[in-house]
């Protein structure tokens, strides 16, 4: 290590130092308990992530329970009707249905993402808060901080990336509703037009990519979009304390 590395490294340790001593004086009395609410509040966030992801699941189960029993019974009057008219209308009322089902999911599971992210992002800063007070437990926690977090930040974003986007359950249920809604349109477009297996399959396939880029989009923008204060804002805004009723 060089002489300039070891002076800023001094430099940022008495820094450091300082600034947990400021942090202990000024907590004074509170020190017990702001680090008993510090705890409780962790717990508190650990269980809404688990609350994220939970029903993250099952919004996507109870799409996916749907399109399958839908697809089932499609498939017994197809049988019946011999793909007649009555095949046809049982779809467009079914289709529609099932593709509004999985607009609602698909909005609902981006939503729970980035809740999920808003919650791990506020279980650092107490990670950094019990790190201030306790430093010498940064040995045995994982916690990447000072010159070593900026210059990760410096290369790297901490923001999901596009790919790993649609690798969540809302990308998927993104996929399976744009297959439906390319179904649904692709039927439509058969019973009115009456053309080629073609046109009626070219008409679906464009409609389905259309609705895909249009929900990845969609993705993109909340994640850019995303801030910490724009999430559960009932429980992070205090609201003024209530003054006494005048007598």
């Amino acid at each position: 290590m060089s002489t300039s590395d070891a002076s800023t490294q001094l430099a940022m340790t008495r820094n450091g130092e300082a600034g947990q001593a400021a942090l202990a004086d000024g907590l004074g009395t509170s020190l017990g308990p702001a680090a008993a609410f510090a705890t409780t509040e962790h717990f508190n966030l650990q269980t809404a992530r688990a609350v994220t992801v939970s029903e993250a699941n099952g919004r996507a189960s109870l799409y996916l329970a749907a399109l399958s029993s839908n697809l089932i019974a499609l498939a017994f009057i197809g049988q019946m009707s011999r793909l007649g008219t009555a095949f046809r209308a049982f779809a467009l009322i079914l289709l529609p249905a099932l593709a509004f089902m999985g607009t609602v999911t698909f909005q609902r599971l981006v939503q729970s993402s980035m809740e999920d992210i808003a919650y791990a992002e506020r279980i650092g800063r107490l990670r950094g808060f019990y790190l201030a007070l306790a430093p010498e437990l940064e040995p045995y926690v994982l916690a990447v901080s000072g010159s070593h977090a900026e210059a990760f930040l410096s290369h790297e974003s901490l923001t999901p990336s596009g790919w790993q986007l649609a690798l969540t359950t809302a990308g998927m249920v993104a996929v399976v509703n744009s297959v439906v809604i390319g179904a649904c349109v692709g039927l439509i477009a058969e019973t009115l037009v009456s053309g080629s297996l073609s046109v009626v399959l070219t008409v679906g396939a464009v409609t389905g990519v259309t609705a895909l880029i249009a929900q990845r989009r969609h993705h993109l923008r909340a994640r850019d979009a995303y801030t910490p204060e724009a999430v559960d804002r009932a429980a992070i805004f205090v609201p003024a304390a209530q003054t006494a009723e005048k007598a």
